[in-house]
Order: structure tokens, then sequence, then C-alpha cells
């Protein structure tokens, strides 16, 4: 599919697409950046709730991402000798 961008930045979603996923004109959507794309979904998306999940466990056991950066560059390290 390929729509057009309008000025304040709307783009039409095709007729069966949202028949298909049941949006209507007061539908509220997700939108997220994905590297150099856009992930348009129905809210609750799935990516937002599986992220809430991962950020609530992650501070329930102290992880930071300054941490997971450290153990990153641990194992990098480890892999090179």
């Amino acid at each position: 599919m390929v729509t057009k961008m309008r000025e304040k930045g709307q783009v039409t979603i095709p007729v069966n697409m949202r028949t298909s996923l049941r949006l209507s004109k007061d539908s509220i959507l997700s939108v997220n950046k994905i590297g150099n794309g856009i992930l348009l979904t129905p809210r609750p998306s799935l990516f937002e709730t599986t992220s809430a999940g991962f950020i609530k466990d992650a501070k329930e056991k102290g992880i930071t991402l300054e941490g997971l950066l450290k153990d990153l560059k641990k194992i990098r390290h480890n892999k090179n000798l």
C-alpha cells in the first residue's frame, strides 16, 4: 500500500484494513518508530505491553541500561580474547 501524507501528518488507512482491524474514526492507535520505519498498531499494542513488562521486571531486579551496557562491553571483550 502507498499513501500520501497530508499537511498535518495525516495518512489514510485503506478501508479494508480499517474493517479487518475493526478501526473507527475514534480508534486510538499506537505509533512507534522502528529503525527507519513506523509501526502503527491499534492500542494497546503488543509492543507497548511487552515493553512495559520488560521495564517492570528490570526495575524489580535492579537492572539498568548502564548495567546492561557494561555487561555487554565485558562479554564483547571476552569474545575477543
